[in-house]
C-alpha cells in the first residue's frame, strides 16, 4: 500500500503510525496524510467474527495532528455493517460518510464512536483501533 512521507507527519503522528504498521500488516495498510501533521491511515480486510453478516472490513482512523495529547478519533468501518443475527447495530454506530484527502467524493461509511475515557496517553495508536475492534466484535 501507499504511505505518506515521514517528512509531512508531526514526530507523534508517525510513532502512532509506525505501531499501527507494526500492530496490522503494513501490506494493507495505506496512510494518507491531512494536511496538518497528521494522517488517516486506512486498514484493508480485518475480519469482524461470527457476529457479523460480512467476514471483514475496512478501518479507518484519523491519527491527528496534535498526537500525543489527542484521541485516534474518529474510525470507520464498512458501509454496510450488519449483524448476522439481523438486530440493529446498536448505540455507538452511525451511518455517515468519510473523505480522506484526494477522494473524489465522501464514501458512504459506518462512523464508530468509541472515544478513550480518560488519560489517552497511555495507549498506543494500534492499541486504541485494536480496542474499539475488539468492542466490535463484541457487540
Amino acid at each position: 500500500m501507499t504511505s505518506v512521507a515521514d517528512e509531512t507527519l508531526k514526530q507523534a503522528v508517525s510513532i502512532a503510525l509506525d505501531s499501527v504498521l507494526a500492530q496490522f500488516d503494513a501490506d494493507r495498510v495505506r496512510s494518507v496524510a491531512d494536511g496538518q501533521g497528521g494522517t488517516w491511515v486506512e486498514i484493508l480486510d480485518e475480519p469482524l467474527g461470527e457476529a457479523y453478516s460480512q467476514d471483514a472490513t475496512f478501518v479507518i482512523a484519523l491519527l491527528p495532528f496534535n498526537l500525543p495529547n489527542a484521541d485516534v478519533y474518529p474510525i470507520f468501518l464498512r458501509p454496510d455493517l450488519s449483524r448476522a443475527d439481523g438486530a440493529d447495530l446498536g448505540e455507538g454506530f452511525q451511518v455517515t460518510g468519510v473523505q480522506l484527502p484526494g477522494d473524489a467524493a465522501p464514501r458512504p461509511a459506518v462512523q464508530v464512536s468509541r472515544r478513550t475515557r480518560g488519560d489517552f496517553h497511555g495507549q498506543s495508536a494500534a492499541q486504541k483501533i485494536t480496542k474499539v475492534l475488539a468492542w466490535v466484535r463484541q457487540r
